[in-house]
């Protein structure tokens, strides 16, 4: 499936969809159709244009492989663009076939589709933890504890992916 667009260069790009066949250059799980629809169901506002929610798509995409280590299974073949399909993968104690791409790995790209229109998913700097300025001895900040930090939170999205993840998403290994 591929949905055309004009991006605003006036290029034509496409969103190719893996269906779980490992499609050639595919760059995401989910139509605009289906984004548009989880947002409405939900009450979500998302960009009016279909070339900007595709981005978004994008970007949803791009946190996702930022979790493909840690991901049950291993990806079907060496030629395939995203993560999916794996084979050796397993959710909710039932094994995922390896054409099929999870509708929980839908539903979280979704949800970051979403989340990605407010705030970044994956953060390049940091965002400076300060408490104060002190300008009247020359020149003085002080932080919170910690210094600076920055902490992207993607629960709702997690809450979808975790059973995709080794350990179901946790760190806490018994």
């Amino acid at each position: 499936v591929i949905i055309d667009y004009e991006s605003n260069t006036g290029n034509t790009m496409a969103l190719i969809i893996e269906t779980g066949a490992i499609i050639a250059d595919a760059n995401s799980f989910t139509t605009d159709a289906e984004f548009v629809t989880y947002a409405a169901l939900r009450g979500f506002t998302i960009p009016a244009t279909e070339s900007e929610r595709n981005t978004l798509q994008i970007k949803a995409v791009d946190y996702l492989f930022s979790k493909e280590l840690s991901m049950k299974g291993a990806r079907v073949s060496a030629l395939q663009t995203l993560m999916y399909p794996r084979k050796g993968a397993d959710a909710n104690g039932f094994g995922i076939a390896s054409t099929v791409i999870p509708i929980s790995l839908k539903s979280a790209q979704l949800e970051l589709a979403v989340q990605s229109y407010a705030s970044e998913l994956l953060i390049s700097s940091t965002t400076q933890n300060l408490a104060s300025i002190d300008v009247e001895g020359v020149y003085s900040e002080s932080y919170f504890s910690g210094g600076s930090w920055e902490r992207v939170r993607t629960e709702r999205a997690d809450a979808y992916l975790n059973p995709l993840l080794i350990n179901n998403g946790s760190i806490n290994v018994m």
